[in-house]
């Protein structure tokens, strides 16, 4: 096995030579630097990447903690994380089942978690006595201020505000919110319940119920996996029967309104011409079904990118601004009818 001491002898350098010009710190003249590397070249040394990380206390690799491993925002989050890692000479790996054991003893220098109620329990069971870099998506103005973790935000209260206006600017006045969790009894907050509350309720009064399509008493624990689709199909039974008069429906995320879409069209029922659906995410898969589902994106690349270089300023020692805030955007594919 070739070592670092056989590339110094051909190269004619010290040992600590070789270790500062293949660490990248640390000053060589760039004669002997030139030297290191013809003999790294010519002797096919690759270093040992385990043993690298322990000297310099530093893996280059980081951590995306997703549980629900099967949405389709978060794999299109991760890969475009994956893609900013990379860019700074890092690697980001998906990682689905949390436990406290693994994570103290993983080989990474840092951690990006899905949204902020997972960060929570994360901080929590990890203690306040184990530090690592960590930083959150967020998707709502956190109820919460956690301790030494960014938030990098887009705001799904204004998602859905921005989906209202716009199905209301395409002329329809009754619009339905489609959700797989319980609207009136979950305790946890949504950011899409409660802006469509706050906008439809002087509107629909008494009736607010009736255009409300929800899975009663249906809870999300923060480690959950969710089929977002299967449940947009059940939404979709639920809305008919409900036979509310609403001639849009915004959907809690584009998977939900996916499935939907799939219901509907097993029924014979036309999107946009007699039902019009509108998502929330933006994700590239909503582009691959007829109609192209449209949806206001949660600008996932801005996040992506944004997640990440937070995370390297925690781990380089950089200044951390500890709330990021992103703008979402309506993104119009064919699925909404101008009335």
């Amino acid at each position: 096995m070739i070592t670092r001491e056989d590339v110094a002898k051909r190269a004619g350098v010290s040992v600590s030579a070789v270790s500062r010009a293949m660490n990248g710190r640390g000053y060589v003249a760039k004669d002997k630097k030139e030297a290191i590397y013809k003999a790294v070249e010519e002797l096919g040394y690759r270093p040992n990447p385990l043993s690298n990380s322990l000297k310099n206390r530093q893996t280059y690799q980081l951590c995306f903690f997703g549980s629900d491993i099967y949405n389709s925002f978060y794999k299109e989050l991760f890969n475009k994380m994956s893609d900013y890692a990379m860019d700074r000479g890092y690697i980001l790996f998906y990682f689905s089942n949390f436990s406290v054991d693994r994570v103290k003893t993983m080989l990474m220098d840092g951690m990006i978690v899905e949204n902020d109620s997972v960060a929570e329990e994360v901080q929590a069971l990890l203690g306040e006595s184990f530090y690592m870099p960590i930083v959150t998506a967020s998707y709502g103005v956190p109820v919460k201020n956690l301790k030494r973790i960014p938030y990098v935000d887009v705001d799904t209260y204004d998602a859905v505000e921005l989906g209202l206006a716009y199905l209301k600017e395409m002329g329809h006045k009754k619009i339905a919110f489609a959700t797989l969790y319980d609207f009136f009894h979950d305790s946890r907050l949504h950011p899409r319940h409660v802006a469509f509350g706050n906008q439809m309720k002087p509107v629909y009064g008494k009736q607010f119920r009736d255009y409300v399509i929800d899975n009663a008493r249906n809870t999300r624990p923060a480690f959950a996996r969710e089929n977002f689709f299967e449940e947009g199909m059940s939404g979709a039974d639920r809305f008919l029967e409900r036979n509310c008069g609403a001639t849009a429906i915004i959907c809690f995320n584009d998977e939900f309104a996916l499935g939907m879409l799939r219901r509907f069209e097993q029924l014979n029922i036309r999107v946009p011409e007699d039902i019009s659906i509108l998502g929330i995410d933006g994700i590239e898969n909503r582009k691959y079904v007829t109609p192209f589902l449209s949806s206001v994106s949660l600008n996932i690349g801005e996040q992506a990118e944004c997640c990440v270089s937070t995370l390297l300023d925690m781990i380089e020692g950089r200044k951390v601004n500890y709330f990021n805030s992103f703008k979402p955007y309506l993104s119009e594919g064919n699925s909404v009818k101008k009335l």
